[in-house]
């Protein structure tokens, strides 16, 4: 009986010993996929474009990647523009009759756009005369509110100074001496429109005027 159970006691030992090298072995074999899959191919997101087959997808990311390095390369402008603020315009009373737009010629000049241009168009919006005067301050005969103001320039803005195609401010307006068209020519993006002129508005009547009329 006592060979039988040192027999058994070597047969359970043994036993013991394939199960852990069993359990070693399938770990080994379990690191070396995980070592192949390392040293295998990448992924198909991160592969060459030229390495895509047709039914294959690029992904999102390294398409705007790729259409952010083009526009930065090509029209580095677009992507260290400045962006636009308008000064919010200061406007007084002279009297009871009259306002000021004080701020009048920084604002044209923030804008890059003539006094006399940017006056003619307040004078049509607004529908009363407009002076000029040395210091660049622009009295409206009427009483306005800096709300009344400011919405009209924001109104010349949107028609004269922003290009329609990048939204950008920083633009000039130019006059082609052939077709006697204005164009507004964006500086960010090249892009060129011809703009409508600005509409003849209030003209109050004075003495050659009525002299005019009497003589018809």
């Amino acid at each position: 009986f006592a060979a039988m159970a040192d027999d058994e006691v070597e047969q359970v030992a043994e036993d013991v010993e394939d199960l852990d090298l069993g359990m070693d072995k399938k770990k080994k074999k379990s690191k070396k996929k995980k070592e192949d899959d390392e040293d295998g191919d990448a992924p198909s997101g991160s592969r060459d474009p030229t390495e895509l087959g047709p039914n294959d997808l690029f992904p999102y990311a390294d398409i705007l990647q790729r259409v952010y390095d083009a526009i930065t390369e090509n029209n580095p402008e677009l992507m260290g523009g400045k962006k636009f603020t308008m000064v919010p315009p200061q406007v007084a009373r002279e009297g009871s009759k009259k306002t000021v737009f004080v701020n009048f010629k920084d604002m044209c000049k923030r804008m890059h756009r003539t006094m006399e241009h940017v006056m003619s168009y307040f004078n049509a919006e607004l529908g009363v005369a407009c002076s000029l005067d040395p210091e660049g301050k622009l009295t409206f005969k009427g009483r306005f509110t800096p709300k009344q103001i400011e919405s009209v320039v924001r109104k010349y803005m949107l028609a004269y100074v922003q290009c329609q195609m990048c939204k950008s401010f920083d633009s000039d307006l130019s006059k082609d001496s052939v077709t006697r068209l204005t164009f507004l020519e964006c500086k960010r993006c090249g892009a060129r429109k011809s703009v409508s002129n600005v509409e003849k508005g209030f003209h109050a009547t004075n003495r050659a005027d009525r002299k005019a009329a009497k003589a018809q």
